[in-house]
């Protein structure tokens, strides 16, 4: 289930990012670029890497949650909001962290997950 969601998270991010490279312009910053293509290119692929390494795409996710972050917390400031307006610029930020905290919370379930199957003890095999 967590790699569905992940799945469907990451089809959304690139399509998100699809869009989103129509419109980049003058007001966009490198960080917040770079973060859009990292999101949109690499949560799917990811979330199909884990079917069968889960640590390491549990560990990527995981990684690209305070990169997404910095770029997108970096883009609100950067966006330099009409003096006095701090309920935009705190709006901003929350939105950008939320949408950031997403692939690090798959990563974190998808990691947890794997050390529940570590865990576990071997099935008996209805041959024996």
């Amino acid at each position: 289930m967590i790699i569905g969601f992940g799945s469907i998270w990451g089809l959304f991010a690139f399509g998100g990012m699809l869009f989103s490279s129509f419109t980049i312009g003058t007001n966009d910053s490198a960080p917040e670029v770079l973060v859009i293509l990292l999101y949109g290119l690499t949560i799917l692929p990811s979330c199909i890497f884990a079917i069968w390494f889960m640590r390491y795409a549990a560990l990527w996710l995981m990684i690209l949650f305070p990169i997404t972050a910095f770029g997108l917390v970096y883009q609100v400031i950067h966006s330099r909001t009409p003096a006095g307006d701090y309920w935009t610029v705190v709006g901003g930020m929350a939105e950008a962290l939320i949408v950031a905290a997403i692939p690090g919370a798959i990563g974190l379930l998808l990691f947890r997950r794997q050390g529940d199957l570590a865990n576990r003890p071997p099935e008996k095999s209805r041959f024996l």
